[in-house]
């Protein structure tokens, strides 16, 4: 029989009623946790029960960075869990371990709720507890992000202004010159700033009063356009250049509102104002386009603090749903596919951690390897699998025969996990599952010498994606081993970048003779060309160049912008391909949500030309002409051929 609840001394127990007792006496389980177990993770973990400590010892501590900030014990009779139930949406304020063997007695939250709700001294008691706790600015910190993130969790056009906007207020008067108030903005990352009437000079934070009194703003485009671009001297005032009147939208509008009053006035920038009226600060274009993508990671924890493969089934395609709207209103390009990776990512290591509980520890030192798009972070709203693994090499031959049937039954967990999980099994079967692409390191180096010095056209396939490698999970250090291997390989071989050339090259772009774009002729995709193709021969490009100067990393924006330090490339070749590579990865990502949203169907790459504005059209034949350029350095430089 449970102990009777009366039995345990102080708040917030001695407050229950004897028929609050004997509810809370019929209703608690028992459970035992051994030393050093983690209990809890700190805004990961759901608190699912309030644990009365009745032996042993817990252990809470604020971890920030990995580092423990904070710490503190849970005692015999001491209680854990009601402020994550009743004021983090049962999220784990702090991480919980035990610090002995420690039994406790385990209460529903249902049950809980109920006792708050029956008990008003007893809710009291958590109420008085968060208000001393919000003190400590850690805990404080913990319990804003979870309501920044409830925020950001509600359909983002029926948000406020004021979920998404941070007071930043910036100001100068209207005789300020030009470059100074340039100067004051670039200090303070602002692309905007609001001018006051002449006046004494004043400090650069505004007070309350001066909010009244705003004749207009200067926006860096300004700058551009009424200034540099008309030569006028940085000594000019400002007033040569402001905008006026100046847009103003309230907080508690909703963002839907700030984005039609922006498309309604053709404004970038609208002043935020209060309650009493005043201006609290600016909003962008650029906010709201940006706020739009924080939901991501609401996800990217969900995936984290999931405990099955239930949580993570068909997870891909929430991730698509949420990108839909900064994809759509022109979000960085670079930015999105840097949030596909870290989600990516975060589904690996969970899937992982899955399969190695699944199949038991590894016998020795491995890495999961991400290959091609996702090993260029580059991955887009098609997702498939593109991986393999390295495991160390074993001198005993039965210990290494282990180990290789080891880690296939543990590829084909993985990959089927990520089947599950959104990642379609890739087609051409470049996945660790093949027995072929999960081998030790010993035989990876032979793989890639094979592939160096033979250059047949299965090898220089198998080299445009292997190579374009990074290490996602377990010891890193393996990949990058691997990969010193493969430039010192290829430095020895220089031979090999001219077939990577020649097989670079053959892609040409779909352009005629007159400039008419070549299309399908028939089949599914019948007056369509396939953007993807169209990238490829950028990134072939930016991998031949990395690989001949030596540069480890696989993206092809940091390759790139490595490529044009080293003066590998100069600051306009550098410049136009950076904005056609861009240009292109728009246009593959609103033809992915294209399908997704109007069509009903799964993401492709195909685009009708016609379907295009004029502008884009134009932009997309002179980013084909610039990729035959590419091509023909390529060739100079590389195979002698003009």
């Amino acid at each position: 029989m449970p102990p009777d609840a009366s039995s345990m001394p102080g708040l917030p127990l001695s407050a229950l009623t004897p028929d609050q007792e004997k509810l809370l006496a019929r209703e608690v389980d028992y459970e035992t946790f051994a030393q050093g177990h983690l209990i809890y993770a700190q805004e990961i973990s759901r608190v699912k029960q309030i644990y009365i400590v009745i032996k042993g010892c817990l252990e809470f501590y604020y971890d920030r960075d990995n580092i423990r900030r904070r710490s503190g014990k849970i005692p015999v009779h001491g209680v854990f869990g009601g402020l994550s139930i009743l004021f983090n949406n049962h999220m784990a304020i702090h991480c919980l371990a035990a610090l002995e063997e420690t039994r406790v007695i385990a209460l529903g939250p249902d049950i809980f709720l109920d006792l708050c709700r029956q008990n008003k001294t007893f809710q009291d008691y958590f109420a008085l507890e968060l208000g001393r706790c919000m003190a400590d600015k850690t805990i404080a910190g913990v319990l804003a992000r979870r309501h920044r993130d409830r925020e950001l969790n509600l359909p983002f056009f029926n948000q406020p202004v004021s979920a998404i906007f941070r007071p930043n207020i910036l100001t100068c008067t209207r005789d300020t010159p030009i470059g100074e108030a340039a100067q004051k903005m670039s200090r303070n990352n602002a692309s905007a700033i609001l001018v006051r009437p002449a006046s004494k000079p004043r400090a650069e934070s505004k007070t309350t009063a001066e909010t009244q009194h705003i004749d207009g703003i200067v926006t860096d485009a300004d700058i551009k356009k009424r200034a540099v671009a008309r030569g006028l001297a940085c000594t000019e005032p400002v007033s040569r250049i402001i905008s006026s009147p100046v847009e103003t939208i309230s907080a508690d509008c909703q963002v839907f509102e700030a984005f039609l009053t922006m498309i309604d006035r053709d404004k970038r920038h609208l002043a935020v104002t209060g309650k009493s009226g005043d201006i609290s600060g600016i909003i962008t274009e650029k906010d709201l386009i940006a706020a739009q993508t924080r939901s991501t990671f609401l996800l990217i924890k969900a995936v984290k603090s999931a405990r099955d493969m239930a949580a993570l089934d068909n997870v891909h395609s929430r991730l698509e749903r949420l990108l839909l709207d900064p994809i759509s209103n022109g979000a960085s390009t670079d930015y999105i596919t840097r949030l596909i990776t870290a989600f990516s990512d975060a589904i690996i290591d969970k899937i992982i951690r899955f399969s190695i509980d699944r199949a038991g520890p590894p016998p020795c030192r491995f890495v999961f390897l991400t290959m091609g798009s996702e090993g260029r972070e580059e991955q887009t709203l098609i997702s498939d699998q593109d991986n393999a693994i390295i495991f160390e090499d074993l001198e005993d031959p039965d210990k290494a025969a282990k180990a290789k049937q080891y880690f296939d039954t543990l590829a084909q967990l993985i990959c089927g996990k990520l089947n599950r999980a959104g990642y379609r099994y890739c087609e051409g079967n470049n996945m660790a599952q093949n027995p072929d692409w999960c081998q030790p390191m010993s035989v990876w180096k032979s793989y890639f010498k094979k592939w160096i010095r033979a250059a047949s056209p299965e090898d220089l396939l198998h080299s445009s994606i292997f190579f374009d490698f990074r290490g996602t999970w377990g010891h890193k250090t393996m990949a990058d081993e691997l990969k010193d291997y493969l430039l010192s390989a290829i430095g020895k071989w220089s031979g090999f970048l001219r077939n990577m050339t020649e097989n670079a090259v053959f892609f040409k772009p779909p352009v005629g003779l007159f400039g008419k774009f070549i299309v399908e002729s028939k089949g599914q995709h019948k007056n369509a060309l396939d953007i993807k193709l169209a990238i490829l021969p950028i990134i072939d490009f930016t991998r031949i160049y990395a690989l001949k100067n030596g540069i480890t990393q696989t993206n092809t924006l940091v390759r790139l912008f490595r490529l044009y330090t080293r003066h590998a490339l100069t600051a306009r070749e550098y410049a136009d391909i950076l904005q056609s590579y861009n240009f292109l990865t728009g246009l593959r990502f609103r033809r992915q949500i294209t399908t997704i949203m109007d069509e009903k169907a799964e993401p492709d790459n195909y685009i009708n030309p016609s379907n295009l504005s004029s502008l884009d059209q134009l932009m997309l034949k002179e980013v084909f002409r610039l990729v035959e350029k590419l091509q023909q350095k390529l060739n100079i430089e590389f195979t002698g051929v003009v």
